[in-house]
């Protein structure tokens, strides 16, 4: 499921961490160990407590989806939402780092929710259930190719305007918790869900979250390093004036 898959991103982030201590020779700090240790324990939280029943995705099942009252509500106060975070961010050229994570966020949930779609759709067409006769089907992979493209391009103007050591944490936040209530919106994935198992995967999302946090927060920042590497570089260019 969507809710369990985007919140294993974190995996992701404590390989990086390795990386850097292992190839990179970065000193390994206190936060580190305990945010590894928090990610990790949220990952088996995640894995433990996540929904764990499958549904056979088919285009009469996904129109059922996008015609209920609750994703209709949902998808209309998504589009306000961005709709405001666009004009502060394009006509107001308000530059903060929320407001474009934000942006990336809010199209997020639109991929999940499509690629979800579209690939369980591909999976029964390969079954023996044809489902790319349906229109459904290609409005999905419309939605899907689109608000990937605009994903990205909303992600490189972040990475180019702030450190990725910022972009990075807040990006994975805020995706997991747009895949999550996706997810739960469109899905229903916590439907039949016993309210223990709900508690225990939100908060093994929470551990998870501070675990990424603690280990991006002491990353060197990558425009320093760039910076760094081209003053040294500049440095060891200049000759000595022969006298």
């Amino acid at each position: 499921s969507s809710s369990l898959i985007a919140p294993l991103g974190c995996v992701s982030v404590i390989a990086s961490a390795v990386i850097s201590v292992v190839f990179l020779k970065e000193t390994v700090c206190a936060s580190d160990i305990v945010g590894g240790t928090l990610a990790i324990t949220g990952t088996y939280l995640l894995v433990t407590f996540a929904p764990h029943t499958s549904t056979h995705i088919t285009a009469h099942l996904v129109q059922y989806y996008a015609i209920s009252w609750h994703f209709l509500l949902y998808l209309f106060i998504e589009i306000i939402i961005f709709c405001l975070l666009l004009y502060l961010y394009k006509m107001r050229n308000v530059k903060h780092i929320v407001i474009v994570m934000l942006l990336v966020a809010l199209l997020a949930s639109l991929t999940v929710i499509s690629v979800k779609a579209v690939s369980g759709m591909i999976t029964e067409s390969i079954k023996g259930q044809l489902q790319l006769i349906y229109p459904i089907f290609y409005v999905m992979l419309i939605v899907m190719v689109a608000s990937c493209a605009f994903q990205i391009k909303f992600l490189n103007q972040a990475m180019k305007m702030f450190d990725a050591t910022e972009v990075v944490p807040i990006n994975f936040v805020f995706f997991t918790a747009s895949a999550i209530v996706a997810g739960i919106v469109f899905y229903q994935e916590f439907e039949g869900l016993a309210l223990l198992n709900i508690f225990m995967f939100l908060f093994g999302c929470l551990l998870s979250f501070l675990g990424v946090f603690l280990i991006a927060r002491n990353r060197p920042k990558i425009k320093h390093l760039i910076f760094l590497t081209k003053t040294k570089a500049l440095i060891y260019s200049v000759k000595p004036i022969p006298l």
